[in-house]
């Protein structure tokens, strides 16, 4: 080897090196597992769970306390509920209007179709329950 290759062969290391270390990080990016975000809702009793559970190790709570925070969150369970109860015939009214005024600009064959499509999404809901 002469004087003038041995910088030439340090020059293609360094570039042979950036690349793999390039196409490396790059297909750590490309084929890592996205975060989904749709794992859905928590049942309320699961959280409950986990909240009290989570009370009683974290903050240390007392059993007299764990009895009071059970108290709490069955009262704040009874308010939740009225709330919903309230609400859900406006939002049910909300929804009638919108399906009647999407019904109206349809024709017959789409009206067919547009039938089939709530019957699926009332399929889907209950089966989410």
């Amino acid at each position: 080897m002469n004087r003038h290759s041995l910088p030439l062969w340090l020059y293609g290391f360094l570039i042979f090196s950036g690349g793999a270390a390039v196409g490396g990080l790059g297909h750590r990016l490309y084929s890592s597992s996205p975060v989904s975000a749709t794992a859905g809702p928590v049942k309320p009793d699961e959280w409950r769970k986990k909240f009290t559970e989570e009370m009683q190790t974290r903050v240390k709570l007392t059993p007299d306390q764990m009895g009071r925070l059970d108290v709490i969150l069955d009262e704040s369970k009874v308010l939740f509920d009225q709330v919903r109860s309230k609400y859900r015939p406006e939002m049910k009214a909300i929804y009638d209007a919108q399906v009647h005024r999407v019904q109206a600009i349809l024709d017959e064959e789409q009206n067919k179709e547009y039938a089939t499509i709530r019957e699926e999404q009332r399929i889907a809901r209950e089966n989410r329950k």
